[in-house]
């Protein structure tokens, strides 16, 4: 009968986390987000301030640390770009919503 080791996907994870393939494909994902954000006129700081970060791994190893890639954006209007807000008129009680442009999830299905 065959062992395997429980520590065996926690290593695969690390040497991925190593690996120069992770950062290919999280550079893609960048490029994917840039081009999404590019087809608006008016996220040209969003752009700027968007960059792949190499962190640890949420969950805890068998092994020690996974490194893993996530992509930021970092502009101070990030959230409200991708989720939508409210702009209220001037001198008055009436609000109007503006919807997110949902870049992140548009980058990731463009990836797909």
């Amino acid at each position: 009968m065959a062992y395997v080791d429980p520590r065996a996907g926690s290593m695969a994870a690390q040497i991925a986390g190593r690996s120069r393939e992770m950062d290919h494909a999280a550079n893609r994902g960048l490029r994917a987000v840039r081009s999404v954000a590019a087809e608006n006129r008016l996220t040209g700081n969003y752009i700027a301030k968007t960059f792949v970060a190499t962190v640890p791994s949420v969950l805890p190893s068998k092994v020690g640390p996974i490194e893993d890639r996530i992509i930021v954006a970092d502009d101070d209007a990030a959230t409200s770009i991708e989720y939508g807000h409210l702009v209220r008129f001037k001198n008055a009680r009436r609000v109007r919503y503006v919807p997110g442009l949902h870049i992140m999830g548009r980058a990731l299905a463009q990836m797909s």
